[in-house]
């Protein structure tokens, strides 16, 4: 089944890309099991975020910059977005939303 690797682009993935660089570089460990430790990490996520949601945000924005549908992959581009939260409001100049299928009939069709 494939993964959807974006996650790695979080605090977190670059953080934890950053340290395998660093072992596969030290040669405490092969560079391939720094590449299935990524591919665990994004089967992991994928699995987490799809099955633990609990915050509720809505979003409203002023103005569709742009928008992109390719791969079962939406992107918008939006600006003057407003999130609402259940305790908290921002306001935010410019926002990139990258929508993905997460159910499993997409991903293993990838």
């Amino acid at each position: 089944m494939a993964n959807y690797v974006m996650y790695r682009n979080t605090t977190l993935g670059h953080a934890l890309q950053k340290t395998l660089d660093d072992f596969v570089h030290e040669q405490q460990i092969p560079s391939a099991l720094a590449e299935k430790f990524m591919a665990t990490f994004d089967k992991s996520f994928n699995k987490v975020i799809s099955a633990k949601p609990k915050n509720k945000v809505t979003f409203r924005a002023d103005k569709l910059r742009a928008y992109r549908y390719c791969d079962n992959v939406w992107t918008f581009l939006v600006e003057q977005v407003d999130f609402k939260e259940v305790f908290d409001n921002r306001k935010i100049g410019r926002v990139k939303i990258v929508a993905c299928d997460g159910s499993n009939k997409a991903l293993t069709t990838m």
